[in-house]
């Protein structure tokens, strides 16, 4: 991962550059040519447009330009942003699609159904992004059936899933030093190298955020002594309490993901801290629909880029539009991903419903199990136990058992033992038994 840096000038100079380029009629632009807000690493490699003596004089009349527009934000640092055409239109499109589209609706009546699965795929993904090594399925059948995590990794995905449900108990609360570092203690619970700095601030400066491909040193975080004042700074931003003016909620998480990894609080494990703040400043703003969309899925399939973004930020005068715009690609993706789960989700259910349309119809099942039924169509030989029905379809223990117990006695599951507790397996002709039964019906 390597982002070069821009040419350096004094303020004079790239002052004076742009004053010749208006004199000559040249509109101020934040973008390139083609509407990119484009690091110095991509526009250096672009032809020299019109006007222009060389590629450099070009990037300095656009630093310039966004230097016009820039939205200075209250931290140590110069951090700042530019409200672009692009970032304003795809803030409209997420309000649009969050608050009034008929998927939103959709979800909005089927709440529970969705929320459970959700939860589980952004906890395994953001723990994969920092180096968790287990299968997707291993870690979805632990925590769908609350078994005990079996090893590091495990326990990563296992300590993510109960930190957004700590998120999700606390999200209309004000954001408070001491609330991060509870978020922190649960995302690091033997999870960490040393169990001492869970939930607590690093107390040194040995750390530092390398490239794990060659080693390269990529960013320093502040000071150890600085971090306290930092954290407060961050909660009064996060509450909306700082700036004065009007900052978008969704800028405002993105913001506070973003600076929460650059001040590197912790000894071990900002990232995922980061990432579950981003989803805590989301909610608390009431964008309810963000707890079913998992961004980390997204980001982890751009690792590089997502890295780059923070890089970009920290190499160009703490310029965090870069990594807006990295994030808001990242929303976007995942809102559509949802949006096609539910549609899957939706098909599935007709599908049961109308497969086991006899068996709806004389009231002998009911949804939930016709939904499990549909899922043990494709999984001959799957083991269903009550407590993964009751977890994911977010229903009591006696309703789970209820359910199970019901399909084994119409003959769709088989019901075993395994130690003390039930098991319900899928019949490998399980098909044959339900076209039977709509014969007879």
């Amino acid at each position: 991962m390597n982002i070069v840096e821009p040419p350096r000038v004094s303020i004079e100079q790239r002052m004076q550059i742009a004053f010749d380029k208006l004199e000559q009629g040249i509109p101020t632009r934040v973008t390139d040519e083609k509407g990119r807000y484009s690091h110095w690493d991509k526009i250096r490699h672009l032809p020299i447009p019109e006007n222009f003596s060389c590629i450099d004089e070009y990037w300095h009349f656009i630093r310039v330009s966004r230097m016009q527009q820039q939205k200075k934000l209250p931290f140590t640092e110069d951090f700042s942003f530019v409200l672009t055409d692009d970032i304003q239109e795809k803030m409209h499109q997420i309000d649009s699609t969050m608050h009034g589209s008929v998927e939103a609706k959709k979800i909005g009546e089927n709440r529970d159904k969705y929320i459970i699965g959700s939860l589980i795929d952004e906890a395994i993904s953001s723990s994969q992004l920092e180096g968790a090594a287990t299968t997707r399925k291993v870690a979805r059948e632990m925590l769908k059936h609350d078994k005990s995590p079996e090893d590091y990794s495990q326990r990563m995905i296992y300590n993510n899933y109960q930190a957004i449900k700590f998120i999700d108990k606390h999200k209309h609360d004000d954001l408070t030093p001491s609330l991060i570092l509870e978020l922190h203690r649960i995302v690091a619970d033997g999870a960490i190298d040393n169990p001492n700095d869970a939930g607590r601030l690093r107390v040194d400066n040995e750390i530092k955020v390398v490239d794990n491909r060659t080693g390269k040193n990529l960013h320093t975080p502040p000071h150890y002594n600085t971090l306290a004042k930092r954290l407060e700074l961050l909660c009064d931003f996060a509450n909306g309490n700082s700036p004065d003016s009007f900052i978008h909620p969704i800028i405002r998480a993105m913001v506070v993901h973003f600076i929460l990894a650059y001040d590197h609080p912790f000894a071990d494990g900002n990232g995922r801290t980061a990432r579950a703040l981003f989803y805590w400043v989301i909610l608390k703003n009431n964008y309810w629909l963000f707890q079913y969309i998992t961004l980390s899925t997204y980001i982890k399939k751009a690792q590089i880029q997502y890295g780059e973004s923070f890089l970009m930020v920290e190499t160009d005068e703490f310029d965090l539009t870069y990594f807006l715009n990295s994030q808001l690609k990242f929303i976007t993706q995942a809102i559509e991903g949802l949006f096609d789960y539910v549609d899957r989700k939706q098909q599935a259910q007709a599908q049961a419903v109308e497969l086991l349309e006899s068996y709806l119809r004389d009231g002998r099942v009911n949804s939930r199990q016709a939904m499990l039924i549909q899922s043990a169509l494709k999984n001959a030989g799957k083991a269903y136990t009550i407590e993964g029905h009751k977890i994911t379809n977010n229903i009591g223990y006696r309703a789970a058992r209820e359910d199970l117990l019901g399909l084994a006695k119409l003959e769709l599951l088989q019901q075993s033992k395994k130690g003390r507790a039930f098991v319900f397996i899928a019949p490998n002709d399980l098909e044959k038994r339900i076209k039977s039964y709509k014969s007879v019906g």
